[in-house]
């Protein structure tokens, strides 16, 4: 399945034929754009000496000691993120826009980048990654008159620095960050579009898209893509390539019960690189897709559970992921994305904590802070229940074809709380075979 697809990659990016299909890219043209430069590459990676996904999370974790730190890796910057993030107590900040796609990091920096006035960025023209810097009053000045009244009444972008997002005192003093953003409009390796694929890349300072949101100046129409407007693998590589830590971070598949995504799709962008790290299982505005989550684990790949809230930074269910961390560094907290070090939770607010979660092979093991319910999951479903502050459930011993690791695969903890206040805990998942 994988050499196919990056036999495919090397066709598409050998060929400009298949950029011609795009769904945006309609009436294509020679474009005037000012100040555009060379085609810009495909990163050349060296995938040999990245170690596989981690198939058995927290190990080496001194629990007594480590720092429980919340964080997640899909989170708009709405009007209310200020309020959501005390809230939440989130301690590490990876705000993920779009329309750009450009992080906002550091977060004292940030600016609206939908008005921002000149792209220092690459952006896909005419369906070529093209080296900017992008003068975007000039290059819409070409089509103005296309624009409505209200919009044109916008232009020009302004020029002058722009008024920053925040101010002192919006967040935690001592709150750590690093850079993120939601990428999409990315293609298969034929030239298709596959609109619904979005990808976030925590870690990453990588930057796609124009600005404007919901196409406001018609740059589509002229051949310029609002997001990466390249191949999955192809993007994929573009922000593994600008990961700020090396062994920390990586990309996660956004949520795939809103998007509806091809399971085959989902297999293929997994096997892509190690630095994938896996799927939110907890996804925009409470949707659970513990369902896809599983299915993937079932075929004997280690892929990582994320708990987001996306847009609905309001949401009860917000979705948390709390890093289990040796040092508050944003290093250690990325490489906790990496490694797996960190567990799920649905509210975030300290109702219900993890005080262990360990495996070695035989016994696998978890505890609470408070009482809560514990259930195994394995490939075959809710495999063990348990009540109080600890669970402990043995690996059933091969017997034949019907008993067994093979059988189970794979093995994860949720704990919900007892006192009826809805929390929701997810361990990442040990792989058994």
């Amino acid at each position: 399945m994988t050499s196919e697809v990056r036999c495919g990659r090397r066709d598409f990016i050998g060929s400009s034929a298949g950029c011609a299909v795009l769904a945006f890219a309609g009436g294509l043209g020679a474009s005037a754009f000012a100040g555009a430069g060379d085609e810009v590459p495909p990163p050349h990676l060296d995938r040999t000496k990245v170690p596989p996904r981690n198939r058995r999370p927290y190990t080496g974790i001194d629990w007594s000691s480590a720092l429980q730190i919340n964080g997640t890796t899909h989170m708009h910057q709405e009007r209310v993120l200020r309020e959501a993030v005390r809230e939440r107590r989130i301690g590490f900040l990876t705000v993920s826009n779009y329309y750009p796609s450009k992080p906002m990091c550091p977060w004292r920096e940030a600016v609206n980048e939908h008005v921002r006035a000149v792209a220092d960025w690459p952006v896909v023209v005419n369906g070529k990654c093209t080296e900017g810097p992008f003068d975007w009053n000039e290059i819409i000045s070409k089509w103005a008159s296309e624009l409505s009244e209200k919009d044109r009444s916008l232009l020009p972008l302004p020029t002058k620095k722009l008024r920053p997002t925040f101010k002192d005192g919006d967040f935690p003093d001592d709150m750590l960050e690093a850079p993120n953003a939601e990428h999409c409009k990315f293609l298969l390796a034929d030239g298709r579009s596959v609109g619904s694929l979005h990808m976030c890349a925590p870690g990453s300072a990588y930057v796609s898209g124009t600005p404007g949101l919901h196409n406001r100046w018609n740059l589509t129409a002229h051949g310029y893509c609002p997001g990466s407007g390249e191949f999955w693998g192809t993007a994929i590589d573009r922000m593994i390539e600008k990961l700020v830590v090396p062994d920390g971070g990586g990309v996660t598949i956004n949520h795939p019960t809103w998007s509806n995504l091809d399971r085959r799709l989902i297999l293929e962008i997994l096997d892509w690189d190690p630095r994938v790290l896996g799927v939110e299982a907890l996804e925009s505005g409470g949707y659970n897709s513990e369902h896809w989550w599983d299915w993937i684990l079932s075929t004997g790949r280690q892929c990582f559970g994320f708990f987001v809230p996306d847009h609905n930074v309001r949401s009860p269910d917000f979705g948390v992921c709390v890093l289990v961390v040796p040092e508050r560094t944003q290093a250690a907290c990325l490489r906790a994305y990496r490694n797996g070090d960190f567990y799920g939770a649905a509210h975030g607010l300290g109702e219900l904590a993890f005080t262990e979660i360990s495996f070695d092979g035989k016994t696998l093991k978890a505890s609470t802070d408070k009482p809560a319910r514990f259930e195994v999951r394995t490939a075959r479903g809710v495999v063990h229940e348990e009540k109080g502050t600890t669970l402990a459930w043995n690996v059933p011993q091969a017997d034949g074809r019907r008993i067994g690791p093979h059988v189970e695969v794979f093995a994860r903890v949720k704990a919900y709380a007892a006192d009826g206040c809805g929390e929701t805990l997810f361990s990442q998942p040990f792989m058994l075979v």
